[in-house]
């Protein structure tokens, strides 16, 4: 690289601190939560984590190489780096790990070969809400609970 006077780029970015409490603010929460299953004789497959995680369809390197000195480095994309879906994901307190719901920003999801542990959903912001969740209790959370309690 310093033979062709060459250089690695890296795009920075800020990012959010912990908070300082965070240790004794998780403590509290499992406390909290292992009080109230102790106190209403919760099965470990009622407790569930629940996350949504934006993904995006293009995602183009935070690294170039280019020229020592130059100032600005443009890079081709798709064009789609600021499209995105939600990738829904949830685990039991017992193990168990539901199915991943995956919502698209489309009105409607063509054929394509989806695998059919996943579950495809479309709507026109791409994100869950309200109808999404519904969704998911009706056709994820309680077919878990059919299976985990006959």
């Amino acid at each position: 690289m310093r033979r062709k006077n060459l250089s690695n780029y890296h795009h920075t970015t800020i990012v959010q601190c912990l908070p300082d409490d965070l240790v004794e603010k998780q403590q509290e929460f499992l406390s909290y939560i292992m009080y109230r299953r102790i106190q209403y004789d919760y099965p470990l497959a009622y407790i569930s984590n629940i996350d949504e995680i934006p993904v995006s369809f293009d995602l183009p390197s935070n690294i170039t190489i280019d020229k020592l000195g130059v100032r600005s480095v443009s890079i081709c994309t798709t064009g789609y780096e600021k499209a995105n879906f939600t990738v829904v994901l949830t685990y039991m307190a017992d193990g168990t790990k539901l199915p991943p719901l995956i919502i698209f920003k489309f009105k409607n999801v063509s054929q394509g070969n989806f695998s059919p542990e996943v579950i495809i959903r479309v709507n026109q912001k791409g994100w869950m809400n309200e109808n999404e969740m519904l969704y998911w209790i009706e056709n994820i959370w309680t077919k878990h609970e059919r299976i985990s309690n006959p």
